[in-house]
C-alpha cells in the first residue's frame, strides 16, 4: 500500500469523480483492467470520487463512455504536474527533487497515532500508554515490533481485554477493546457484614439475614456497618451467617452560589487576528512575531497535520491561533435572567461533581431556595437522591 502510494506521487494522479447508474460496472471492468483506484469514496449509489494514475485517465474515460458514466477532473496532483507547471524555472525543478527525496525518507518513520474503540480511557492516557513501549511519532517503523507491544500491554493492563497496532503507512493505527468490568462475587457460605459504600441517612431497610445495626432516620459514615452477619435464634443461639438485605439511603448533594445583578461581560468587537506556524517535527517556525495588538482577547487555536492521502501523514503541522478581540461591558439581568443564570451554572457543576443525571428521576427531589440581598441574588440547589447504599464485606 505504501509503495503504491509513493508510485501515484511520482507518476502524478488525479482526483475524479464520476456519476451514472452503472457505477457497479464502471468499477468491475476497472479492477479487471488492473486499474488503481485509490482512495475511492462513495457519495451515493450514483455518484463517487477517487483518484487514479495520471496514465491511467484515458483509458478511464473509455470505461466511463462504455458505461454512460461522466468524469470529471477535480484535482491534478504529484510530481509530473507540478514539473509542468513550473518546468521553466531550475530552481523548482531542485525544490521539486528536495521534496521527493524528503517524502522519500519521512516513509520510513512513524508521524501520527490514530486511537480507535476507546470509550472509557481518554485517547491522551492510550498514546502515552504505547509511548512507553516504543510507538512514538518520529520513531523508525522497521524497529517497531507490533505484536509484542500488544501482547505486553494485554498482560500489563486489566482495563484491556485487547489491543491490536497496524502500521498504515505512516499512521499507527491502536485498537482497543475496554474490559466489561465484572461484580464481584460473593460465596453464599461465607461470613460477611453489610456496611455502607457512602456517607447517608437511612430511609429504608429490608433484611433476609443477619442483624440490622441502624433503624431508619440513623446518619452513617462510609464504612459503618450496616447490618452485622450473626442472627440468634431460641433453639440454636448466636450463630454467624451471611448477611442479606437491602437497604436505601438519603443522600444530600447541595451547591449555593451568589451573583451580582449587574456583571462584566466580554462582549466580541468584529476585530481578529491570526497567527501561524509551521512544525516541522520539534522545530517550529512562527510566521508572526510578537503578541497581539489587542488589550482583552480571546484565542481559539487549532492543529493540521499534513498527509498526502489517508494514512500517509507527514512530519509538518500546521498551527493556527486565531485571536478575537473583546471588551468588557456592563450587563444588568433580570431577576429572572439571573436566576436563569445561576441555576444552570450550579447545575453544570453539580453534573460533574455529583453526576446527577445517572439516577433515576422518581428517586431523586430537588429543592431550590433564591434569596435576594441588596444587588445580589443567592441561589441554593440541594437534591435528595434515594439509593441502596450496603455492600458486602467479607469478615
Amino acid at each position: 500500500m505504501l509503495l503504491k502510494i509513493i508510485y501515484m506521487f511520482f507518476a502524478g494522479y488525479v482526483t475524479v469523480s464520476i456519476e451514472g447508474f452503472f457505477i457497479e460496472r464502471f468499477l468491475n471492468i476497472c479492477r479487471n483492467k488492473n486499474i488503481i483506484l485509490q482512495d475511492l469514496h462513495r457519495e451515493n449509489n450514483t455518484y463517487i470520487k477517487v483518484k487514479i494514475l495520471k496514465s491511467d485517465f484515458k483509458e478511464i474515460r473509455h470505461i466511463a463512455k462504455t458505461t454512460k458514466c461522466k468524469v470529471k477532473i477535480e484535482k491534478k496532483s504529484g510530481i509530473p504536474f507540478f514539473m509542468n507547471r513550473y518546468r521553466k524555472r531550475k530552481i523548482f525543478a531542485v525544490a521539486v527533487l528536495v521534496i521527493a527525496i524528503f517524502i522519500f525518507i519521512t516513509t520510513k518513520f512513524i508521524w501520527n497515532i490514530e486511537v480507535l474503540g476507546n470509550e472509557k480511557i481518554p485517547t491522551e492516557e492510550i498514546v502515552n500508554l504505547v509511548g512507553e513501549y516504543g510507538i512514538k511519532t518520529g520513531k523508525l517503523k522497521y524497529k517497531i515490533n507490533t505484536e509484542k507491544i500488544s501482547n505486553s500491554i494485554r498482560l500489563a493492563r486489566e482495563d484491556l481485554s485487547w489491543i491490536g497496532i497496524k502500521i498504515k503507512g505512516t499512521n499507527v493505527i491502536v485498537t482497543i477493546e475496554e474490559s466489561i468490568e465484572m461484580p464481584e462475587i460473593v460465596d453464599k457460605n461465607e461470613i460477611c457484614n453489610i456496611i455502607a459504600k457512602k456517607d447517608a441517612i437511612i430511609s429504608k431497610i429490608v433484611v433476609q439475614s443477619g442483624t440490622a445495626r441502624v433503624k431508619v432516620g440513623d446518619e452513617v459514615k462510609k464504612g459503618d456497618i450496616l447490618v452485622e452477619g450473626v442472627m440468634e435464634g431460641e433453639h440454636t443461639g448466636i450463630r454467624e451467617v451471611h448477611s442479606e438485605a437491602n437497604i436505601f439511603g438519603k443522600i444530600v448533594c447541595e451547591k449555593e452560589k451568589t451573583e451580582s445583578f449587574v456583571q462584566n461581560q466580554r462582549v466580541k468587537t468584529g476585530n481578529e487576528e491570526e497567527k501561524i506556524a509551521i512544525c516541522i517535527n520539534k522545530f517550529k517556525i512562527n510566521f508572526n512575531k510578537g503578541v497581539s495588538k489587542f488589550k482583552n482577547y480571546d484565542t481559539i487555536s487549532s492543529n493540521k497535520k499534513l498527509k498526502l492521502f489517508s494514512n500517509f501523514y507527514l512530519p509538518i503541522e500546521i498551527k493556527k491561533d486565531k485571536i478575537i478581540e473583546v471588551q468588557n461591558e456592563k450587563k444588568e439581568y433580570t431577576q429572572q435572567e439571573l436566576e436563569d443564570k445561576i441555576k444552570k451554572e450550579i447545575e453544570e457543576e453539580m453534573e460533574l461533581e455529583y453526576e446527577i443525571s445517572k439516577y433515576d428521576e422518581k428517586n431523586i427531589k430537588r429543592n431550590d431556595y433564591i434569596t435576594i440581598e441588596n444587588d445580589s441574588m443567592n441561589v441554593r440547589v440541594i437534591y435528595e437522591i434515594q439509593e441502596e447504599i450496603g455492600e458486602k464485606q467479607i469478615k
